[in-house]
């Protein structure tokens, strides 16, 4: 007998399980007897067949549509150019078609309403499987990373420049970094994000997704290490470029250094303090080369004094020569040649003393005295020199007073009329002798003769002491004696050009020129310097040393008055300084000094700085 069939199994039912006999995600309910949903279910999760239910982003992330329909967010699949710069700064642009015309003009693809930016300015387009971007003849051209191009192949991060805009170049997988970047990439993604252990196949999953995101920071990073050394390079670059040039200065700096020194010690003073202060300017932290220029700068003026003294000196101005040497101090290096250039002078005055010798035993008295009269306007009280003078003057003594008395008291008739008398006062003292005028003065009966003699008196004793603190190297107090004797001389003269007021004038102006030298070394003593020189120019027009110095003085003044006319306006302080320098030391004629008043009205508000 067969054995009895076991009785059919109820066939599933179609369509979906009823709720509680399966998992509620589309499977199929499970036979009776089967194990239970919730272990199927766990175990369908971690084989990965059955993807767990999304989860919802936590509070705070970036807001992210989830679309359940696709089940994940359509990925950009085109390179993008970004508008970091200009009208459409935060555009963005993708290039989903192989050619994108960029420009002002309204028929492009991508319009950039920007005045820099020419109607067609540049197109980007695909070729060979690269983006390149090609600049379509603009005004002012197109530049990669700032570099002007006509063609340039683009990649990841390019930064393209037109006029005023700019424009950054990104690859499909170089996304920006923002809050959505900071989900999981499943979320990123629009995809639920899997929980607890993932397994392998889950984390290779993940790990692809991850892929781009690592790639992007790997560029980044990239890049920011690629700025950072050409950063670099181009600091060392600079600095290079700054040692090669203070290199190049200071070579500059120690041609022009041995330059001045050998002409230093050629004895060219003043061109060696000009090379001098080339070299100072181009290194001014070369110890040596300061120490050289404060050397020629002290001794350029007393080089400038000794050459007046030997030009004095060919000339037969003894007194020039003197007064000239006079300015060189006993502590600078000319010195030495200072006083060789002393005794050159005393054997000049000695020669001249035995020629006027000579010329006068041969009867040339004019000869012999133009030989002494520099001689004596240098040394008055010479005796060789006075003895050569007295041996040819050939001058008539007149009668002794105490005679002239012995016949007034015999009964002579009338003393002698006042006018000759007066007029042998005046001859003697007009020819140079002072002793006989004097003598005939004291002789004198009428009131004019003994004024004469008060005068006569005056002058010598006023002449005497001049030399005399002259030789003492007192020219303060020998220039005011000088004065006296000058006054006093005018009176007697009665603007006649007599010997003795000759040799006062000569003296007089030797003690100009050499005051005036020494005040001529600061800026701010140049009006007492140019009074002096022209004092000694009016005492003597012969006078080439005091003429020399004062055409240099009236040269610092017109660079004074450019050093003012350049501060004007910026420094008005200065600049007013300046003028001021100019008009005080120049005479009033001066077109130097006129320029300089104007400029100075002009600053002071008394005219119009359109005039």
């Amino acid at each position: 007998m067969p054995a009895a069939k076991p009785p059919p199994r109820n066939p599933a039912p179609k369509g979906p399980a009823p709720e509680g006999n399966g998992l509620g995600d589309g499977t199929e309910g499970t036979d009776p007897g089967g194990p239970p949903p919730e272990v199927l279910q766990k175990a369908r999760r971690e084989s990965g067949q059955a993807p767990p239910p999304p989860k919802a982003p936590a509070a705070g992330d970036a807001t992210l549509i989830y679309d359940k329909n696709k089940g994940r967010a359509r990925a950009a699949d085109a390179p993008r150019l970004l508008v970091t710069a200009g009208p459409r700064k935060g555009a963005e642009h993708a290039l989903a078609d192989e050619l994108t015309t960029i420009g002002r003009g309204e028929g492009n693809v991508l319009v950039i309403p920007d005045i820099s930016v020419s109607r067609q300015h540049s197109r980007v387009e695909k070729q060979e499987g690269r983006w390149v971007v090609l600049d379509q003849g603009s005004g002012n051209g197109t530049r990669v990373n700032g570099k002007p191009v006509t063609r340039y192949p683009l990649r990841h991060g390019d930064e393209i420049e037109m006029g005023d805009t700019r424009l950054k170049f990104v690859e499909p997988a170089g996304v920006l970094v923002n809050n959505a970047s900071l989900l999981s990439p499943r979320l990123a993604e629009g995809e639920p994000e899997i929980t607890g252990n993932p397994s392998p196949a889950a984390a290779r999953i993940a790990l692809k997704r991850r892929a781009p995101l690592y790639g992007t920071v790997a560029v980044a990073l990239a890049i920011v290490f690629a700025a950072g050394l050409v950063r670099r390079q181009r600091e060392l670059r600079r600095e290079a470029e700054a040692a090669a040039q203070g290199d190049e200065s200071r070579e500059f700096a120690q041609k022009r250094f041995q330059e001045g020194v050998l002409l230093l010690k050629s004895g060219k003073w003043v061109e060696a303090r000009d090379k001098l202060k080339i070299a100072a300017q181009l290194d001014p932290q070369d110890p040596e080369i300061a120490r050289y220029l404060e050397s020629a700068a002290a001794e350029a003026p007393r080089a400038q004094q000794m050459a007046a003294a030997r030009a004095a000196l060919g000339r037969k101005d003894y007194a020039g020569a003197r007064a000239a040497l006079a300015a060189v101090p006993e502590d600078s290096v000319l010195a030495e040649s200072a006083h060789e250039l002393s005794q050159q002078l005393r054997g000049a005055l000695d020669a001249a003393v035995g020629e006027a010798k000579s010329r006068a035993e041969a009867g040339d008295a004019a000869g012999a005295q133009e030989l002494l009269d520099p001689v004596l306007l240098l040394e008055p009280s010479r005796a060789d020199a006075l003895a050569v003078k007295e041996a040819f003057a050939g001058q008539r003594r007149p009668t002794p007073a105490p005679e002239r008395r012995r016949e007034r008291n015999q009964g002579a008739s009338a003393a002698p009329p006042a006018a000759p008398e007066v007029q042998a006062i005046l001859e003697a003292y007009l020819a140079g002798d002072i002793g006989a005028a004097l003598e005939r003065a004291q002789g004198a009966q009428s009131p004019r003769g003994e004024r004469l003699l008060a005068e006569l008196k005056i002058f010598d004793a006023a002449y005497k002491d001049g030399l005399a603190k002259e030789q003492a190297q007192r020219p303060a107090e020998a220039l005011r004696a000088l004065e006296q004797a000058a006054a006093a001389d005018r009176n007697l003269a009665q603007g006649k050009d007599g010997r003795l007021g000759h040799e006062v004038r000569k003296a007089l102006s030797a003690l100009h020129t050499q005051l005036g030298a020494s005040q001529a070394g600061s800026d701010e003593s140049l009006p007492q310097a140019a009074e002096h020189l022209r004092s000694a120019v009016q005492n003597d027009p012969s006078n080439d040393a005091a003429q020399s110095q004062l055409r240099q003085i009236g040269d610092r003044c017109k660079e004074i008055y450019l050093r003012g006319y350049v501060a004007k306006d910026e420094d008005v302080e200065e600049a007013r300084k300046s003028f001021k320098l100019v008009i005080a030391t120049l005479p009033s004629s001066d077109e130097t000094a006129q320029k300089a008043k104007r400029w100075l009205d002009k600053l002071d508000g008394k005219i119009s700085k359109d005039e």
